[in-house]
């Protein structure tokens, strides 16, 4: 009978997260290969505007990116910010960030395929964006767009803007409006219902990129400089790695296989490679441990010990071979040995004396030699 196979549930677990990370990273990069338009000024696919940031910089100007931990354009010291094709929702907070600029004298230039994103920054102005608008020429209807000469602009795609009173057209076809601006204290917020003037697709098509140029005009200049709005295009970069871990897919789905692989070891008891014994040496013998207690008391400094077990061999070995009594004073064995033998009593005198005192390593290893040597004399007699 064929024994049935048991399939552990992490390993199914496993290979179930490894399917979702393969697909999220196959999906990620799809969409990030796609001829979708991004706006972004480091992109320099169709779709980016990074030929827009060369061509401000060829004429002089100073662009800056715009990113970090959070979107304060303010503190910046940007003139003109070009808010391309956000990707990521204007929160509230970005909104109030966005007004403060403006107020400061800022020049802000909203360019949106769709206006979702950054809804949060049109709605208190009273413009938002309506029908759609296919493949056309609008026409300049304000002097902000003869700065560089712009007669006309073209577009494959685009947004109708629905706008209060308070809104100047800056380019209209037929009586509908694409692009307009009006003014915040002292700055002027600018409002392109399409991406394709900036883009590096349509940048050279009609006088899209002449029209670009008018609108950033205020950032040509000593002191002044244009900024590309690369914060809501989640460039959020951060020197804490767990920022990076928590902020990111990719950190997020680190996180999220690191966890599965941990809960997977912790469940099933696995190791990596092969058991280790408890103990791989073997047992210590009584010279290692007699070697390690003679190395504290050597670091130690302390050698009375060894000084005084040294004078108590020396004692009791010449006691044993005299047939004295273990207990007997030195000064009495000393006399009974100079008696039988009166250059062995002086030797062992001297060496007791010696080490009645402190002793360099060399000299204590030269009388253990020496006592020895008195005992076995003593012996051979």
């Amino acid at each position: 009978m064929r024994r049935r196979v048991r399939i552990d549930p992490l390993y199914v677990v496993a290979a179930v997260l490894v399917l979702v990370v393969v697909g999220l990273a196959i999906f990620v990069g799809t969409n990030a290969q796609s001829p979708v338009r991004s706006g972004s000024a480091l992109d320099s696919t169709s779709g980016g505007a990074a030929r827009l940031r060369a061509l401000l910089d060829e004429l002089g100007g100073r662009t800056v990116i715009v990113q970090g931990e959070r979107f304060a354009p303010s503190e910046t010291a940007v003139t003109v910010l070009l808010m391309l094709g956000a990707s990521e929702f204007v929160s509230d907070v970005d909104a109030v960030a966005a007004k403060t600029f403006l107020q400061g004298g800022g020049t802000l230039i909203i360019a949106t395929d769709q206006g979702l994103a950054e809804s949060a920054v049109l709605r208190p102005y009273g413009v938002s964006l309506g029908e759609g608008a296919g493949a056309g020429h609008y026409d300049a209807s304000s002097v902000i767009a003869a700065t560089a000469s712009a007669a006309q602009i073209s577009i494959d795609r685009g947004r109708i803007l629905t706008l209060s009173d308070r809104w100047s057209p800056v380019m209209r076809s037929q009586g509908r409006t694409l692009a307009a601006m009006t003014r915040e204290g002292t700055g002027t917020l600018i409002v392109v219902g399409s991406l394709a003037p900036f883009v590096n697709q349509y940048l050279g098509v009609a006088d899209n990129g002449r029209f670009a140029l008018s609108l950033a005009a205020a950032g040509f200049g000593p002191g002044r400089s244009i900024g590309f709005d690369e914060y809501h295009h989640g460039a959020h970069p951060s020197a804490e790695l767990m920022a990076v871990l928590e902020r990111t897919w990719f950190g997020r789905a680190m996180l999220l296989a690191g966890a599965a692989v941990f809960l997977f070891l912790w469940w099933s008891g696995r190791r990596f490679g092969p058991a280790l014994p408890a103990d791989p040496r073997p047992p210590r013998s009584s010279l290692e441990y007699i070697r390690g207690f003679a190395g504290l008391l050597r670091r130690s400094g302390k050698d009375e010990i060894a000084r005084e077990r040294l004078r108590r061999d020396l004692r009791l070995g010449l006691a044993t071979r005299y047939g004295l009594d273990p207990a007997t004073p030195l000064d009495r064995i000393l006399a009974t040995a100079e008696a039988d033998d009166p250059g062995l009593a002086a030797e062992a005198r001297a060496t007791d004396s010696a080490l009645a005192g402190r002793l360099r390593q060399s000299e204590l290893l030269r009388t253990v030699a020496r006592v020895e040597g008195i005992v076995a004399k003593k012996e051979r007699r």
